[in-house]
């Protein structure tokens, strides 16, 4: 009976040892400081995009600049334009006004 308390006294300690150790070696969110990599938002699939309309807000955020366009088969963007990535597709806007310029489907319509 004694030996079994001892037991678990020190299983329980083991435990709360090594659950903050695992949780310091768990790998940090990926944190994608424009490095171009696509964002998912499930709200505005390609068939909601069309040429000349602005793009809202929330797309409007260095996580969806397409700084790696030419490694996606993309056109260079002229000066004061953009490649955004959202949903598969890739939006060219006007950066001064937001205005989409191009669309180029990522994933079949």
């Amino acid at each position: 009976m004694k030996s079994q308390l001892v037991l678990s006294a020190i299983a329980a300690l083991l435990v709360s040892v090594a659950v903050p150790v695992m949780a310091q070696n768990a790998p940090a969110p990926n944190e994608s400081q424009g490095t171009g990599q696509q964002q998912v938002m499930p709200t505005m699939p390609h068939q909601d995009w069309h040429e000349g309309k602005r793009v809202p807000t929330k797309y409007r955020h260095y996580n969806f600049v397409m700084k790696d366009w030419k490694s996606h088969g993309l056109d260079a963007p002229a000066r004061g334009q953009k490649w955004l990535g959202v949903n598969g597709d890739y939006v060219l806007v006007t950066t001064k006004d937001w205005k989409i310029a191009k669309i180029v489907p990522g994933t079949p319509q």
